[in-house]
Protein backbone atom coordinates (compact mmCIF):
# COMPACT_ATOMS: atom_id res chain seq x y z
CA UNK A 1 0.00 0.00 0.00
CA UNK A 2 2.77 2.39 0.88
CA UNK A 3 4.58 1.53 -2.32
CA UNK A 4 1.47 2.35 -4.37
CA UNK A 5 1.16 5.76 -2.73
CA UNK A 6 4.82 6.48 -3.50
CA UNK A 7 4.26 5.57 -7.13
CA UNK A 8 1.32 7.99 -7.34
CA UNK A 9 3.37 10.84 -5.82
CA UNK A 10 6.21 10.25 -8.31
CA UNK A 11 3.81 10.12 -11.23
CA UNK A 12 2.11 13.38 -10.17
CA UNK A 13 5.49 15.09 -9.86
CA UNK A 14 6.56 13.95 -13.30
CA UNK A 15 3.25 15.12 -14.80
CA UNK A 16 3.61 18.57 -13.20
CA UNK A 17 7.19 18.87 -14.54
CA UNK A 18 6.08 18.00 -18.09
CA UNK A 19 3.29 20.63 -17.85
CA UNK A 20 5.80 23.22 -16.70
CA UNK A 21 8.16 22.33 -19.55
CA UNK A 22 5.30 22.54 -22.09
CA UNK A 23 4.25 25.93 -20.72
CA UNK A 24 7.83 27.12 -20.92
CA UNK A 25 8.03 25.88 -24.53
CA UNK A 26 4.83 27.69 -25.38
CA UNK A 27 6.11 30.94 -23.83
CA UNK A 28 9.40 30.54 -25.71
CA UNK A 29 7.49 29.91 -28.94
CA UNK A 30 5.32 32.94 -28.29
CA UNK A 31 8.42 35.02 -27.61
CA UNK A 32 9.97 33.75 -30.84
CA UNK A 33 6.83 34.62 -32.76
CA UNK A 34 6.72 38.09 -31.20
CA UNK A 35 10.40 38.63 -32.03
CA UNK A 36 9.80 37.40 -35.58
CA UNK A 37 6.83 39.78 -35.93
CA UNK A 38 8.88 42.66 -34.53
CA UNK A 39 11.76 41.92 -36.91
CA UNK A 40 9.35 41.65 -39.87
CA UNK A 41 7.78 44.97 -38.84
CA UNK A 42 11.23 46.56 -38.66
CA UNK A 43 12.09 45.16 -42.09
CA UNK A 44 8.82 46.50 -43.51
CA UNK A 45 9.49 49.91 -41.97
CA UNK A 46 13.04 49.90 -43.35
CA UNK A 47 11.86 48.90 -46.82
CA UNK A 48 9.10 51.54 -46.78
CA UNK A 49 11.58 54.21 -45.67
CA UNK A 50 13.99 53.10 -48.41
CA UNK A 51 11.20 53.21 -50.99
CA UNK A 52 10.23 56.67 -49.79
CA UNK A 53 13.83 57.78 -50.05
CA UNK A 54 14.01 56.30 -53.54
CA UNK A 55 10.83 58.07 -54.57
CA UNK A 56 12.17 61.29 -53.08
CA UNK A 57 15.39 60.88 -55.03
CA UNK A 58 13.46 60.11 -58.21
CA UNK A 59 11.16 63.06 -57.70
CA UNK A 60 14.21 65.25 -57.03
CA UNK A 61 15.80 64.00 -60.25
CA UNK A 62 12.59 64.54 -62.23
CA UNK A 63 12.23 68.08 -60.85
CA UNK A 64 15.86 68.78 -61.76
CA UNK A 65 15.30 67.44 -65.29
CA UNK A 66 12.17 69.57 -65.62
CA UNK A 67 14.10 72.64 -64.49
CA UNK A 68 16.86 71.87 -66.98
CA UNK A 69 14.36 71.38 -69.83
CA UNK A 70 12.62 74.66 -68.96
CA UNK A 71 15.96 76.45 -68.86
CA UNK A 72 16.97 74.96 -72.21
CA UNK A 73 13.64 76.01 -73.73
CA UNK A 74 14.08 79.54 -72.40
CA UNK A 75 17.62 79.72 -73.81
CA UNK A 76 16.42 78.44 -77.20
CA UNK A 77 13.63 81.05 -77.22
CA UNK A 78 16.13 83.80 -76.38
CA UNK A 79 18.45 82.68 -79.19
CA UNK A 80 15.50 82.56 -81.63
CA UNK A 81 14.43 86.11 -80.73
CA UNK A 82 18.00 87.37 -81.13
CA UNK A 83 18.29 85.71 -84.55
CA UNK A 84 14.93 87.15 -85.66
CA UNK A 85 15.84 90.65 -84.58
CA UNK A 86 19.17 90.33 -86.40
CA UNK A 87 17.38 89.18 -89.55
CA UNK A 88 14.89 92.05 -89.34
CA UNK A 89 17.74 94.51 -88.89
CA UNK A 90 19.54 93.09 -91.93
CA UNK A 91 16.37 93.31 -94.02
CA UNK A 92 15.78 96.89 -92.91
CA UNK A 93 19.41 97.80 -93.70
CA UNK A 94 19.19 96.20 -97.15
CA UNK A 95 15.95 98.05 -97.90
CA UNK A 96 17.49 101.33 -96.78
CA UNK A 97 20.61 100.73 -98.87
CA UNK A 98 18.54 99.88 -101.96
CA UNK A 99 16.41 102.99 -101.40
CA UNK A 100 19.50 105.18 -101.11
CA UNK A 101 21.00 103.55 -104.20
CA UNK A 102 17.83 104.15 -106.21
CA UNK A 103 17.64 107.76 -105.09
CA UNK A 104 21.29 108.31 -106.02
CA UNK A 105 20.76 106.68 -109.41
CA UNK A 106 17.70 108.85 -110.07
CA UNK A 107 19.58 112.00 -109.04
CA UNK A 108 22.48 111.15 -111.32
CA UNK A 109 20.05 110.31 -114.11
CA UNK A 110 18.28 113.65 -113.80
CA UNK A 111 21.60 115.50 -113.87
CA UNK A 112 22.84 113.58 -116.93
CA UNK A 113 19.54 113.95 -118.78
CA UNK A 114 19.52 117.68 -118.10
CA UNK A 115 22.90 117.94 -119.76
CA UNK A 116 22.07 115.57 -122.61
CA UNK A 117 18.51 116.91 -123.02
CA UNK A 118 16.34 113.94 -124.08
CA UNK A 119 18.95 111.21 -123.78
CA UNK A 120 21.53 109.40 -125.85
CA UNK A 121 19.23 108.85 -128.86
CA UNK A 122 18.08 112.50 -129.12
CA UNK A 123 20.62 113.37 -131.82
CA UNK A 124 19.59 110.35 -133.89
CA UNK A 125 15.95 111.36 -133.60
CA UNK A 126 16.81 114.90 -134.83
CA UNK A 127 18.61 113.48 -137.87
CA UNK A 128 15.53 111.35 -138.67
CA UNK A 129 13.36 114.47 -138.47
CA UNK A 130 15.34 116.19 -141.19
CA UNK A 131 14.99 113.23 -143.51
CA UNK A 132 11.24 112.66 -143.27
CA UNK A 133 7.99 113.72 -141.69
CA UNK A 134 6.85 112.36 -138.34
CA UNK A 135 3.73 110.61 -137.11
CA UNK A 136 2.40 110.29 -133.56
CA UNK A 137 0.69 107.39 -131.83
CA UNK A 138 -1.11 107.48 -128.47
CA UNK A 139 -1.36 104.58 -126.08
CA UNK A 140 -0.90 103.09 -122.63
CA UNK A 141 2.61 102.34 -121.38
CA UNK A 142 4.14 100.35 -118.53
CA UNK A 143 7.65 99.76 -117.20
CA UNK A 144 10.20 96.94 -117.44
CA UNK A 145 13.42 96.64 -115.47
CA UNK A 146 16.76 97.12 -117.20
CA UNK A 147 20.35 97.97 -116.30
CA UNK A 148 20.58 100.44 -119.18
CA UNK A 149 19.87 104.14 -118.90
CA UNK A 150 21.05 104.75 -115.36
CA UNK A 151 24.60 105.67 -116.30
CA UNK A 152 24.75 105.75 -120.13
CA UNK A 153 21.43 107.66 -120.52
CA UNK A 154 20.21 105.13 -123.12
CA UNK A 155 16.43 104.59 -123.01
CA UNK A 156 14.59 101.70 -124.64
CA UNK A 157 11.01 100.83 -125.54
CA UNK A 158 9.12 97.62 -126.34
CA UNK A 159 6.20 97.76 -128.76
CA UNK A 160 4.40 95.77 -131.46
CA UNK A 161 3.43 98.87 -133.44
CA UNK A 162 6.88 99.89 -134.71
CA UNK A 163 9.81 97.97 -136.20
CA UNK A 164 12.87 97.14 -134.10
CA UNK A 165 15.57 99.82 -134.34
CA UNK A 166 13.18 102.78 -134.70
CA UNK A 167 14.11 105.89 -132.70
CA UNK A 168 11.06 107.53 -131.13
CA UNK A 169 10.23 110.45 -128.91
CA UNK A 170 8.03 109.59 -125.89
CA UNK A 171 5.99 112.40 -124.36
CA UNK A 172 3.86 112.18 -121.21
CA UNK A 173 0.65 114.06 -120.42
CA UNK A 174 2.62 116.66 -118.45
CA UNK A 175 4.83 117.32 -121.53
CA UNK A 176 7.99 115.57 -120.35
CA UNK A 177 9.80 113.81 -123.19
CA UNK A 178 12.72 111.52 -123.90
CA UNK A 179 14.07 109.74 -126.97
CA UNK A 180 14.21 105.95 -126.95
CA UNK A 181 15.02 103.05 -129.26
CA UNK A 182 12.69 100.15 -130.07
CA UNK A 183 14.59 96.99 -129.14
CA UNK A 184 11.92 94.29 -129.14
CA UNK A 185 8.23 93.47 -129.44
CA UNK A 186 5.91 93.16 -126.46
CA UNK A 187 5.70 89.67 -124.95
CA UNK A 188 2.08 90.18 -123.86
CA UNK A 189 -0.75 88.91 -126.04
CA UNK A 190 -3.38 91.33 -124.72
CA UNK A 191 -4.03 94.86 -126.00
CA UNK A 192 -4.30 96.73 -122.69
CA UNK A 193 -0.66 97.92 -122.91
CA UNK A 194 0.90 99.09 -126.15
CA UNK A 195 4.34 100.19 -124.88
CA UNK A 196 6.86 99.30 -122.20
CA UNK A 197 9.68 101.65 -121.19
CA UNK A 198 12.76 100.68 -119.23
CA UNK A 199 12.71 101.86 -115.61
CA UNK A 200 15.41 104.48 -116.19
CA UNK A 201 13.21 106.17 -118.82
CA UNK A 202 10.21 106.05 -116.47
CA UNK A 203 12.32 107.61 -113.71
CA UNK A 204 13.47 110.51 -115.88
CA UNK A 205 9.87 111.09 -116.98
CA UNK A 206 8.76 111.15 -113.33
CA UNK A 207 6.33 108.25 -113.75
CA UNK A 208 5.16 106.60 -110.52
CA UNK A 209 2.05 104.70 -111.69
CA UNK A 210 2.09 101.15 -113.04
CA UNK A 211 0.46 102.31 -116.27
CA UNK A 212 0.38 105.78 -117.82
CA UNK A 213 -0.55 107.50 -121.07
CA UNK A 214 2.14 108.49 -123.59
CA UNK A 215 2.46 109.92 -127.10
CA UNK A 216 5.01 108.18 -129.31
CA UNK A 217 6.42 110.21 -132.23
CA UNK A 218 8.41 108.43 -134.94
Amino acid sequence: MKQFILYLILAFGLFSQTDAIGAKGKTVAKKGQTTKKASSKKKAINTSSKSKKGTKKKSGKSSKSKKRSSRSKKSVAKVATVVRTAQWQMIAQNKEQSRIKDSVQKTNLVQVSTVANEGYFASLFSSQKKASTFQTLNGTAAVFKSMSGWQDNKFYILTNELPVGTIVRITTTDFKSICAKVINALPEVGTAIQYRLNDAAAAILGVTNKTFQVSVTY
